[in-house]
């Protein structure tokens, strides 16, 4: 099968999908996210369970995410570069962290439950609820998180040797 033909039978899945599921996000905001479409694309196949392909992708996602945050607060001692990232934020900052961690292993568990109960309305809800997570809270906390980093690893080796000593 083409991509092409993919596409088109993941557009017409979708739509039966919201439907049954009775969610509000659309295709193109879980894509612009979660990269539903490249994933599918990778898989070869849209999933006669395409809420579950979908949910898996959001979740794989946030624990991606929720690894790196891990390495921030519990840096890995033989990583040089856990080490050094980790020393950028002080305790109120790693709070911040933790706290972001407990949502998205939140929304981990409950995509696991689901998977158990196979509840519709729990899934229409929880596919919402990821959407919304990111958009009002976790792209702004994590962009912070980044531009923090990214400006330590920007600032000459020298600079950062004085600031240690």
């Amino acid at each position: 099968m083409e991509n092409k033909e993919i596409l088109e039978e993941l557009e017409e899945k979708f739509k039966k999908m919201k439907l049954e599921l009775k969610f509000k996000s659309e295709l193109e905001d879980i894509d612009k996210i979660f990269f539903i479409k490249d994933s599918i694309l990778k898989d070869g196949f849209v999933s006669e369970k395409l809420s579950r392909q979908i949910c898996y992708r959001i979740v794989e996602n946030y624990v991606g995410w929720n690894d790196y945050l891990h390495s921030l607060i519990m840096p890995n001692p033989q990583n040089m570069f856990n080490m050094g990232e980790s020393k950028i934020f002080n305790q109120e900052e790693k709070k911040e962290i933790i706290e972001i961690m407990k949502k998205i292993m939140e929304i981990s568990s409950r995509n696991n439950l689901i998977g158990l109960t196979k509840d519709h309305k729990m899934e229409g809800e929880f596919i919402d609820y990821a959407i919304n997570f990111w958009k009002e809270e976790f792209e702004k906390k994590i962009t912070k998180i980044l531009r923090k980093i990214n400006t330590e690893w920007s600032k000459p080796w020298w600079k950062q040797l004085r600031e240690e000593e």
